[in-house]
């Protein structure tokens, strides 16, 4: 005689089959309420989190920002000295020598400002 394997509409009507069905939905709804319960802690936790450490982020990023224009402009003013009076790494008395020479020349419009700048 060969098996007859019952269909899953007579398998549910078994006792057996009953309780496994029962467990199963069971499962079913704690997995989706343990489920709802995690996405709920991503969004209540993990998204502010998130965000505040994104906002920190920036914050710190905006200031190196800030800080690397502050030693850019510094520098820049620093070139702009040097190139209206000089390199900072010659001999004051070279300096003298050369502005001196440019009075001795005379009517040039570099030579005025240099000696307005003296003043």
């Amino acid at each position: 005689m060969a098996h007859d394997p019952l269909s899953p509409s007579e398998a549910l009507r078994t006792p057996v089959g009953t309780a496994v069905a029962v467990v199963s939905l069971l499962a079913f709804v704690y997995s989706f309420v343990i489920a709802h319960l995690l996405l709920g802690a991503l969004v209540g936790i993990a998204l502010p989190v998130g965000l505040y450490l994104s906002y920190r982020l920036f914050a710190a990023l905006d200031a190196l920002a800030d800080a690397a224009q502050r030693i850019a402009d510094a520098r820049e003013r620093e070139a702009d000295a040097a190139s209206r009076f000089g390199s900072a790494t010659e001999d004051d008395s070279a300096t003298e020598d050369d502005s001196a020479t440019e009075r001795d020349i005379g009517g040039s419009r570099s030579s005025e400002r240099i000696s307005e700048r003296e003043r």
